[in-house]
């Protein structure tokens, strides 16, 4: 943990193209706050995010028993109860603990999921060992579409899907939902996912706490039956159930990325112009 928060500091200071976009992401989503207190919540971010960084070995190459020592549930049981009862679309986001979220919710149960290939082969093929080494999970290409995610759904396997990337503006496969009263484009696969199967949809957060070097995972309740009218309001659903989660930990969101490039009405993107180291 120490040497984490000592590699977050240097990384904030050192890489000006990510400290300003976190700047620009934490001044639109928290114009409330008074600029010393979002350096504060910049500060921490950098430490949290190479914290978790220097965890992800753990999560990927441990032993499932060893990763269990380093991890509290909340909501499993009720989870796992209605992976038996209905099928299942479990939402995360692009949070620090990635790795790890990944990780329980391999062990709850198996599971189908999409993941965007790197540009390194050798960083992708890493990656998606240790994602499925000690779990039943199937990972897909975004450019399979959704036909293996229905397929897997069918299969009784739960789908996991991280839908907050800025894609595309508007129009069919993506919608703008506010997030923090600002406005961002989502993909609106998971609606489209839960019509298909008539699943039900949960999402789920996990935080560490770098006093004690534990990870504490969230299950959330099915969201409700008004998010399941359209692709667009469950994209509104997930990004205000996802909201109220992060206001309790909004160190761990991915800040460093440019999470509302893409603007409405084809605005100019708040990050230019941004450093290029």
């Amino acid at each position: 943990m120490s040497l984490g928060g000592w590699l977050g500091d240097r990384f904030r200071k050192k890489n000006k193209k990510r400290r300003r976009i976190v700047e620009v992401n934490l001044e639109l989503c928290f114009p409330e706050k008074t600029p010393e207190e979002r350096e504060a919540m910049c500060i921490e971010h950098f430490r949290v995010y190479c914290r978790c960084l220097l965890d992800s070995g753990l999560a990927l190459f441990s032993s499932a028993s060893r990763v269990r020592k380093l991890i509290a549930y909340e909501g499993l049981d009720d989870y796992r109860q209605m992976l038996k009862e209905h099928k299942v679309i479990a939402i995360g986001w692009h949070l620090t603990t990635m790795e790890f979220g990944n990780n329980i919710l391999g062990l709850a149960g198996p599971a189908v999921s999409m993941m965007k290939p790197m540009n390194n082969p050798l960083l992708t093929w890493i990656f998606a060992f240790g994602r499925t080494r000690t779990t039943d999970t199937e990972l897909v290409t975004r450019e399979r579409g959704m036909r293996p995610l229905l397929k897997g759904l069918k299969e009784g396997r739960q789908c996991v899907l991280f839908p907050d990337e800025d894609l595309a503006e508007g129009g069919q496969g993506s919608a703008f939902v506010p997030f923090f009263a600002v406005e961002r484009s989502m993909v609106t696969t998971p609606g489209r996912l839960a019509r298909s199967s008539k699943a039900k949809v949960v999402t789920c957060a996990t935080r560490l706490d770098s006093n004690t070097g534990r990870y504490y995972f969230r299950f959330g309740e099915a969201l409700a039956d008004s998010a399941y009218e359209s692709p667009e309001s469950m994209a509104l659903a997930i990004s205000q159930s996802m909201e109220t989660m992060l206001r309790e930990m909004p160190e761990h969101y991915m800040w460093t990325f440019r999470w509302f490039k893409t603007r409405p009405g084809g605005a100019p993107s708040p990050y230019d112009p941004v450093p290029q180291k």
